[in-house]
């Protein structure tokens, strides 16, 4: 790890980063989100140069998040792991969920990016149905 220390937006722990780009701060970026640095927006915009239709498949992949976890409850699952769940964006899983069953439902949230884990851990408390667990490599 490198040496800079981030004190996390959403939830103020402290997390040490590497100067090099991350995919989910690079995912959060291209979706609108808020936890990125330049280094990986920058990387994200070489990228988008490159194959601009990344950003479709990227907002694509999050609709159909949306879609799989609202029929899911619709069809009565009540309980879900996130593996890779990434850094907490709009339409988070416990978030569907809640709007279609609210307080119904349970979600684990596993990432091994710590930025993302870090990020993560104040979901529980706000949507009082997620859990944050951190995956070690």
């Amino acid at each position: 790890m490198c040496g800079w220390v981030h004190v996390c937006a959403c939830g103020g722990a402290e997390v040490t980063l590497g100067p090099c780009p991350s995919a989910g701060r690079i995912y959060d970026y291209v979706l609108g989100g808020r936890h990125n640095y330049a280094v990986d927006r920058e990387f994200a915009e070489q990228q988008l140069r490159e194959l601009p239709q990344m950003r479709v498949g990227m907002v694509t992949n999050r609709e159909f998040l949306r879609r799989a976890v609202r029929f899911a409850v619709e069809s009565g699952i009540r309980q879900f792991v996130d593996i890779g769940s990434g850094l907490p964006t709009q339409g988070n899983v416990h978030e569907v969920a809640d709007e279609v069953a609210p307080g119904e439902c349970r979600v684990v949230y596993i990432d091994n990016e710590p930025i993302a884990c870090a990020c993560a851990d104040p979901v529980g408390g706000h949507g009082r149905s997620g859990t944050a667990l951190r995956a070690l490599r």
